[in-house]
């Protein structure tokens, strides 16, 4: 059968194209398919016993700042985030790890850094029982403070992290706007065997909201206003194309390839019920059932309540996940997991940047994100010189240099347009020590390009996670 090249739609940096059949723009709406999993014996199945773990101490860096979200064409949330993404970044450590969380308060309220990890000192608990006890009073960290949090990765699961602040509005207020995150422990004894990792945080819209017609319930910071039955109507205008165009801007969006084994990692961040359902797919309890089916292939969530599940995907298509919850998924709570073929491509499709900006007493200041960040419709212009790599887990190991290569050699003219491509799970940047360049807040699977026009040494580092440095060396071809 003849495929459908949606290299208009979806490139990587190379330009190779994504395939898929025709059938499967039917699949969208036909919500039919084939994600197949194994038996109840899963969990076995897709980990393995390995060599004995030594703990380590995973350092993390975390920003509340403000970020402008957009909710579709006619509205924007003033989110509050942790590190200008909704959710922040998820925080990973194996059992047995001990894990450092620095916070910085850059917002004008009392904000804090509470998680459901257990065996913690009390004096990193982030709530208000600490200024009641006067023990980790800074916990509760004041507009421009910081404060560094100590926890124990005591057995393996998914653990929630939000702001525990009631300064000027309720817990929930500061919830709903954006201040929560994930942190996921695994066995390093029975490390699963994914190829992924998927966070679906689900929710209410925050308050702060400008403009008309977001969607009221969203997953991972967005949602599709008018859910299913508004993207039929998009498919049908404006033909996949259009649909595209929403891609991780209004319609969450994952992608992986038959042969591979998923996981998402799902939690109810907001105050309602919600559940998650992802089409024509046997879903396996990681953590609330291990290794059992989810009864209905629908996973049930309270407030507060979450669970990992385990997908093993057979067959290519475009498979629907929403809640179940009908109401919230045809208000806007909807996503969808692009499944290629085997030998597809996968590639990263990054986040739109946020704008970011820092609120201080009494004003606002915004600041864009640099334009030369890529995002899902600029992917092709990656630059046809040196390719950095920000290393995976350069931001909690102090002994890496975090970029690699961290010193290259350009010629103006030849070879001068360098990417940097954002390869770890936290947010870096790219800021050179001259001023001359700043990437601004680079999420994981985004990229930077600088073109240099002018020889010199310039040496830059990573403001969030300053052992992180790095040279790039300019000369003439002369």
């Amino acid at each position: 059968m003849k495929g459908v090249n949606l290299s208009d739609y979806f490139t990587s940096s190379n330009k190779r194209s994504i395939w898929i059949y025709p059938a499967v723009a039917v699949a969208i709406f036909a919500f039919a398919g084939g994600i197949v999993v194994s038996n109840p014996q899963m969990i076995s199945s897709i980990t393995s016993a390995v060599a004995p773990y030594t703990p380590t101490t995973r350092y993390y860096t975390l920003i509340i700042e403000g970020a402008d979200i957009q909710e579709g064409p006619n509205a924007v949330w003033q989110a509050w985030t942790y590190n200008g993404t909704v959710p922040g970044p998820t925080l990973y450590a194996y059992v047995g790890d001990k894990i450092v969380v620095t916070v910085y308060n850059h917002l004008n309220l009392i904000h804090s850094f509470h998680t459901h990890l257990v065996n913690y000192n009390f004096n990193s608990d982030g709530s208000q029982a600490n200024v009641i006890a006067g023990m980790g009073v800074g916990s509760m960290i004041a507009p421009g403070e910081n404060y560094t949090y100590y926890f124990n990765a005591t057995y393996a699961g998914i653990f929630y992290y939000h702001c525990h602040s009631s300064d000027k509005f309720p817990i929930s207020y500061h919830m709903a706007q954006g201040l929560y995150g994930i942190i996921m422990v695994d066995d390093p004894l029975h490390k699963p065997k994914i190829a992924n990792d998927f966070v679906v945080t689900m929710g209410e819209l925050g308050p702060q909201v400008t403009g008309t017609g977001a969607a009221p319930y969203i997953m991972d910071g967005i949602g599709f206003p008018g859910g299913e039955p508004a993207l039929m109507n998009l498919y049908a205008s404006q033909g996949f194309s259009g649909v595209a165009a929403t891609i991780n801007k209004t319609l969450l969006t994952f992608e992986a390839k038959v042969g591979e084994t998923i996981r998402f990692d799902v939690i109810d961040v907001g105050n309602l019920v919600h559940s998650f359902h992802l089409h024509d797919a046997e879903i396996i309890s990681e953590f609330a059932n291990p290794g059992q089916p989810v009864p209905d292939a629908v996973l049930g969530l309270e407030p507060g309540t979450a669970d990992s599940l385990l997908v093993t995907l057979t067959q290519p298509g475009i498979f629907l996940f929403h809640c179940h919850v009908v109401q919230h998924a045809d208000a806007g709570m909807i996503g969808i997991l692009i499944v290629l073929p085997s030998n597809g491509t996968v590639n990263s499709v990054p986040r739109p940047a946020n704008s970011i900006y820092t609120l201080t007493t009494g004003n606002t200041t915004t600041t864009s994100t640099n334009s030369s960040v890529l995002t899902l419709t600029s992917l092709t212009g990656s630059g046809s010189g040196p390719q950095v790599s920000i290393l995976p887990n350069s931001g909690t190991n102090e002994t890496s240099s975090g970029y690699s290569p961290d010193v290259i050699h350009v010629v103006i003219g030849v070879n001068n347009t360098v990417t940097w491509t954002n390869n770890d799970q936290v947010t870096h940047t790219v800021t050179s020590l001259d001023g001359s360049f700043d990437s601004g807040l680079l999420q994981p699977g985004q990229m930077y390009v600088k073109t240099f026009t002018t020889p010199g040494t310039y040496q830059y580092h990573c403001q969030i996670h300053p052992w992180m440095n790095g040279t790039v060396i300019v000369s003439t071809s002369s």
